[in-house]
């Protein structure tokens, strides 16, 4: 049996290319097995690759040794009568990217996971439509591949001039090269190479915004409309301040009752350990000024699950519904900021920043402060307190410097 790689001109494409191809000959009997394809000009024919003037020579030639390769491994199978000439020609079921991530999706449907699903969903819908994760076969991907695709995320890209995919950050990029890696080694039945377990973005450390108790004050000093949609916002930021740093999505769909007896009682569910709390006098004060006056404690969050609609489709229009609010209130906080002349990219997420570092100028014992913001693994909080920290040393850091010259 011989093998050969060969550009077979005989036959011809439309847009005026050959096949490249793996010829097997064994007892005057040959088959071809298509590997590639290219132009005639294109190819060199003495040395059996392409030209080096070809496009993206290197990376094809490199391909094709590989698959060259994998012919003479099996060459050397069928020589040892492990396999028959025939079943080097057989078609094999190919699972590619695109059908592992649409099981991926029907497992986070059957276990009603709407965050998982609307991540995957995201990632499904790009990665076919603009990295043509239809035609990936898992079980095939190598380093060169998942590099192409950390590239892919970090990049913006822009068809006819409009935007459809905008540049990741490396954290980012890093979360969902780790989410494409483990459903790759979930489908494919083969354990990851070594060099695809190790390939890491490098990550950069995440600055925790909060607020100083003299940023707070020049807030709650704005002189703003009662009842208006500023003023909504500023009672929702101080409440999730007041109740431990309380998450924007568990205040916003907090019904009035929740807050009976003096005490807020959370609800979870989301993944996430939402706590409740004692409501000191000044989240008292902000609770009755809109207890039982909506559907629920603030007017923002307005949503009703649809009775003709399943649990899992109920679950994601409500997870759709508390970002859209949680938006609204963003936007309406950097208003604020802007008002009260602080210049931070104000959120409400940075309420909870700021509860954690009043949490540990007060108690210096990480299992309290662990438990008041409702964390559930320790080296996670620790984690947590020490970037808050190290954030505050170098802002003084800095001041001293401006301070001095």
């Amino acid at each position: 049996m011989t093998l050969k790689l060969v550009l077979y001109i005989s036959k011809t494409y439309t847009d005026g290319s050959h096949p490249v191809v793996i010829r097997y000959t064994l007892n005057r009997i040959r088959k071809s097995k298509v590997i590639h394809k290219c132009k005639r000009e294109e190819w060199d024919f003495r040395n059996h690759e392409l030209k080096g003037k070809a496009r993206n020579s290197a990376l094809i030639n490199s391909y094709l040794a590989e698959e060259y390769f994998k012919a003479e491994a099996d060459l050397f199978r069928l020589r040892k009568g492990e396999i028959a000439f025939d079943d080097l020609f057989r078609k094999k079921t190919v699972m590619t990217l695109d059908d592992a991530l649409a099981q991926e999706l029907e497992r986070f449907k059957a276990e009603k996971k709407t965050g998982a699903y609307k991540r995957f969903e995201g990632y499904k819908e790009v990665l076919k439509q603009y990295f043509n994760s239809d035609s990936v076969d898992i079980a095939a991907v190598n380093i060169r591949w998942f590099e192409k695709l950390a590239m892919f995320f970090a990049q913006e890209l822009v068809v006819k001039g409009k935007i459809v995919k905008k540049a990741n950050s490396n954290n980012v990029v890093q979360v969902k090269i780790k989410a494409i890696r483990q459903v790759i080694a979930k489908y494919s039945g083969v354990r990851p190479s070594e060099d695809i377990q190790r390939f890491r973005v490098r990550t950069t450390r995440t600055v925790k915004q909060k607020l100083t108790g003299e940023e707070l004050d020049r807030i709650e000093a704005l002189d703003l409309v009662p009842g208006s949609l500023e003023d909504v916002v500023r009672d929702i930021f101080f409440l999730q301040i007041y109740l431990r740093g309380a998450r924007i999505g568990s205040i916003l769909q907090a019904y009035s009752n929740q807050f009976d007896n003096g005490r807020y009682v959370a609800v979870n569910g989301g993944g996430k350990k939402n706590v409740g709390a004692k409501l000191i006098p000044k989240a008292q004060a902000i609770v009755d000024k809109y207890y039982g006056k909506h559907e629920r404690l603030f007017p923002i969050y307005k949503w009703q699950p649809d009775p003709k609609a399943s649990e899992f489709e109920n679950k994601r229009r409500s997870i759709k519904k508390k970002e859209a609010s949680t938006a609204i209130v963003n936007k309406v906080l950097k208003v604020l900021a802007e008002k009260a002349d602080i210049n931070k990219p104000l959120s409400s997420h940075i309420a909870r920043h700021t509860y954690a570092r009043m949490a540990i100028d007060k108690i210096n014992n990480p299992m309290i402060t662990m438990e008041l913001l409702g964390h559930s693994d320790l080296k996670v909080h620790q984690g947590y307190l020490n970037d808050i920290r190290k954030d505050d040393e170098l802002d003084k850091a800095n001041d001293d410097i401006f301070n001095e010259s």
